[in-house]
């Protein structure tokens, strides 16, 4: 889809879709996948709860660490891998983003560590030697969540009293 299509699809301006790709640091292209709309409506849901921009940011920086770890980006081989497979589903095995399924719950304490979708060239030392270790990045992330899950709960009320109020006003015209 077009820059044109993708504002549409979101309902938003083609201003406010760009200045979003900007914010959160979102791969510019000339033919947007449909996943990229969907990471577009989270992002918009998280800002409409008063989700700080950082926590967002930080949310998604982590999540595609935590894909990268667990070799997720090694499927389609795209730049654009991770709009692209962003998905509405949700749910306790899901990211939040993404809507990738782990397959266990996302706060469980653990993670099914090793898997990989292609051959690579072998390190000189393993990951954890590195400092890069899949089950600290999803403790990152679970952190980041939680916060990010304790916002829109606050926020929750106010955004239901907005909306009520907003078909009050309509209906009344």
């Amino acid at each position: 889809m077009t820059t044109e299509e993708l504002a549409e699809s979101v309902r938003k301006s083609v201003p406010y879709v760009l200045g979003l790709r900007r914010k959160y640091g979102l791969a510019p292209c000339k033919a947007y996948p449909d996943g990229y709309a969907v990471l577009a409506r989270k992002l918009i849901f998280l800002s409409i709860h008063s989700v700080p921009e950082k926590d967002i940011h930080a949310l998604l920086t982590r999540e595609r660490q935590l894909l990268e770890l667990l070799n997720v980006d090694s499927v389609p081989g795209d730049p654009l891998w991770f709009e692209a497979m962003c998905t509405m589903k949700s749910g306790p095995t899901r990211l939040l983003l993404s809507g990738y399924d782990l397959g266990h719950p996302v706060m469980a304490p653990s993670i099914q560590t090793g898997l990989d979708f292609r051959d690579r060239e072998r390190e000189l030392f393993r990951s954890a030697e590195m400092g890069v270790d899949v089950l600290r990045e999803l403790d990152r992330y679970r952190d980041a969540l939680h916060g990010v899950r304790e916002r829109i709960d606050r926020e929750l009320p106010g955004v239901q009293a907005a909306l009520k109020w907003t078909r009050h006003v309509i209906s009344s015209k």
